[in-house]
């Protein structure tokens, strides 16, 4: 499980669009699109996605969370954790180095 005080980046090897009320996921392999891996977002993964500075913890991702979304923080906390799995299982975020493997 993942702690909330760990901070990930994006990986530069994605691609990130907003097309009309889609938003997508591309990886990109020698400067061209992988177009049988798209990944659609929705609404909240797009937002947490943009999030993902390296600067900011997954703990303060899951309060702008609860700012910008109605939902409850048990929630918020459980589908940001399986996000981010998520995307460290296709390899789109990177842990920022220096952070411990501490769990909460």
């Amino acid at each position: 499980m993942e702690s909330l005080n760990r901070q990930y980046k994006r990986n530069e090897n994605f691609v990130f669009r907003r097309i009309e009320a889609e938003t997508i996921l591309v990886p990109i392999q020698d400067n061209v699109g992988d177009l049988g891996c798209i990944y659609n977002l929705n609404e909240v993964g797009a937002f947490v996605w943009e999030q993902l500075d390296g600067e900011k913890r997954l703990q303060d991702i899951k309060d702008m969370i609860l700012d910008a979304f109605d939902t409850s923080s048990h929630d918020a906390e459980a589908d940001l954790r399986s996000f981010i799995g998520q995307l460290r299982q296709i390899d789109a975020v990177l842990p920022v180095d220096g952070e411990s493997e501490e769990k909460d």
